[in-house]
């Protein structure tokens, strides 16, 4: 071994720091922290893309097919794993490669009687992985030989007993390329990578809680800790190219209010036209930039998944956007946000059916200044706990309702509400989407004050639940959430402006401006599915809490549902900053009360006040 080698691997060793050193024979050595693992790739050439599935993790060297067993790659594996293994008890090395055409199990190689538990883990994993593709099987095998039959052996077993070893082998069929027809399936390999990744970690962390002393709480604390500086960079790209445009802005009609007052002046009996704001963009432009950002060099698989789904949201809404005005941005909305499923449907039917209309009670209604003058309070108050929160509060002519866009809020010049709904509405704003966006700018992730992919279901469904925690969730406000769907299923089912309008003033009872309201928002663009998202968002989010799932963590920034694991998983690796604020509702008796309400199976219909 080099001296000069030798002396990094003993810093490393007695330091417990990063190190990745670049190898004479064109290999690479990576570690992180004293991880008492190794994965091991010997390539064919350094074109092979199967090095991908180690690029990304936290322990690994590969290392040409040609080095023999005294070679220089050999030598600092053992000397590696025997200092590692004398301060922790053992340490796994797991060597992998790709079987010959044709083959279609993965073949695990291991010794027999000997962490039962390791293997099955990792036996199992690859089970679920096979179960859902066709001729792929998993079958283990006891042996002593646990390499690829035409590389000559990594270690001796007396050099795994004397560094402490446990050696496995893998072999993987080659089910993602066709080397007869010279084909490489990406999206295949993509998938699998993804999965393999889990199912290594969840296998080492098998391993490292039976056989040694190291102390790990999850399998995701064995991802790696560092960040490639690209993982940066494309991170910025994607959000500075959705910065370039306000999506709801530009989706939103600028003469909602004129519109409404012609409508009503021909007795509803022609449709409304609807004006846009001048797109600030070029749609092509965006997407040709977006196309060019290298997210395929991206090795970590937890970063890919977010990041790919991000890519592919922005092009849906630049496609929305040019589409803007034509029958084609339906069909682009419902590939955004789906379209109303059977059961949310009925839900929706349920609730308009079960809560009859509010009838005036001659209350008290407050303008979008008194509103504005709360809203500007309650950041205020957040202010105390974060400088960083620079939010504002304007008042638009050409907004109907509220706004928060990039953090800031816009209140609609026409707006007013009953004064008992101002407090809801503060917190749906800004203790939701206000604040969410400053926690994601306390994030080294730009998208995380951006939004991930998928972002504004959970957003929306976090904001209604805001309204029953601080007892402001109204019949009314419920019967506003299920018309929205009911009118968007009727926009789906084919249905002109005028018959969703006469649906809901009719067959559930809406008076006109509401009626018109939710016809509008479901019509604009040319027909928008967007506003299911908000009683389906509530829908998911009482079901994750049911489940034992924690709602202060939801708050982290603006992620979706599905991304929660992935979250914590970025947390564990300690790529994540705790979040600096939470709602200030979630410090009420009151509040928790009714959360644990819903916890313990509150039925949806009771959550109106």
């Amino acid at each position: 071994m080099q001296e000069n080698i030798k002396n990094t691997l003993t810093e490393y060793l007695s330091k417990g720091s990063h190190v990745s050193i670049k190898l004479e024979n064109g290999g690479k050595l990576k570690k992180e922290r004293l991880l008492p693992y190794l994965l091991v790739y010997r390539y064919a050439s350094r074109e092979d893309k199967c090095i991908r599935l180690v690029l990304g993790e936290s322990s690994y060297v590969i290392f040409p097919q040609t080095e023999n067993q005294d070679g220089e790659t050999a030598q600092i594996i053992k000397y590696v794993s025997k200092n590692i293994s004398q301060k922790v008890g053992a340490v796994m090395v797991l060597e992998f490669w790709i079987g010959e055409e044709g083959s279609t199990d993965f073949k695990i190689l291991a010794p027999k009687g000997i962490v039962p538990t390791t293997v099955q883990t990792l036996a199992e994993g690859l089970e679920s992985y096979a179960i859902d593709r066709m001729k792929l099987g998993v079958k283990t095998e006891y042996s002593q030989s646990r390499h690829a039959p035409w590389s000559s052996p990594l270690l001796t077993m007396e050099q795994c007993q004397e560094a402490g070893i446990l050696l496995l082998g893998l072999e993987i069929p080659p089910f993602f390329l066709d080397k007869e027809k010279d084909e490489f399936y990406y999206l295949e390999f993509r998938d699998f990578k993804i999965a393999f990744s889990k199912i290594l970690r969840k296998c080492i962390y098998t391993f490292i809680r039976g056989y040694t002393s190291l102390g790990i709480q999850h399998y995701h604390a064995l991802g790696s800790t560092t960040i490639s500086p690209s993982v940066w960079k494309i991170d910025r790209q994607l959000s500075e190219l959705q910065t370039k445009y306000q999506f709801l802005l530009l989706i939103s009609p600028l003469n909602t209010m004129e519109a409404k007052k012609k409508f009503q002046a021909r007795n509803f009996q022609s449709n409304p036209r609807f004006l846009y704001r001048l797109l600030p963009i070029d749609p092509d432009q965006i997407k040709e930039d977006l196309f060019k950002i290298d997210i395929r060099s991206i090795e970590d698989p937890t970063i890919t998944l977010l990041f790919t789904a991000k890519r592919e949201e922005i092009e849906k809404q630049v496609t929305m956007l040019k589409e803007r005005g034509t029958k084609n941005f339906l069909f682009s909305s419902i590939r955004l946000y789906s379209s109303v499923d059977k059961h949310l449907y009925e839900t929706a039917i349920s609730i308009l059916e079960s809560i009859p209309p509010e009838r005036s009670d001659g209350g008290e209604w407050v303008d979008c200044h008194y509103l504005a003058k709360k809203c500007r309070e309650e950041i205020a108050y957040y202010r105390q706990f974060y400088p960083a929160m620079e939010a504002k509060v304007e008042i638009k002519p050409d907004i109907v309702g509220m706004l928060v866009s990039q953090g800031q809020l816009y209140i609609g010049e026409s707006f007013r509400v009953p004064k008992n709904r101002v407090e809801a509405l503060v917190h749906h704003e800004v203790g939701t989407h206000v604040l969410t966006f400053y926690n994601g700018k306390a994030q080294p992730f730009t998208q995380m004050s951006t939004g991930f992919a998928g972002y504004e279901e959970l957003q929306e469904g976090l904001a209604v639940l805001s309204e029953y925690l601080v007892g402001g969730l109204t019949g009314e406000r419920m019967r506003m959430l299920a018309g929205r769907v009911v009118a968007a299923h009727s926009l789906t089912e084919g249905s002109g402006f005028r018959e969703t309008f006469k649906l809901l003033t009719g067959t559930y009872r809406f008076n006109e401006t509401p009626a018109f309201e939710i016809t509008a928002r479901i019509y604009q663009g040319g027909g928008c599915t967007k506003d299911i998202i908000y009683l389906r968002g509530l829908i998911s989010l009482i079901k994750y809490l049911k489940n034992e799932g924690e709602l202060s963590p939801l708050y982290v920034g603006k992620i979706a549902l599905d991304h929660v694991p992935l979250i914590k998983e970025l947390q564990m690796r300690k790529i994540l900053n705790p979040h600096p604020l939470i709602p200030r509702f979630l410090k009420q008796r009151e509040t928790l009360a009714r959360l644990n309400k819903v916890k313990k199976g509150l039925p949806l219909l009771e959550m109106t006040e």
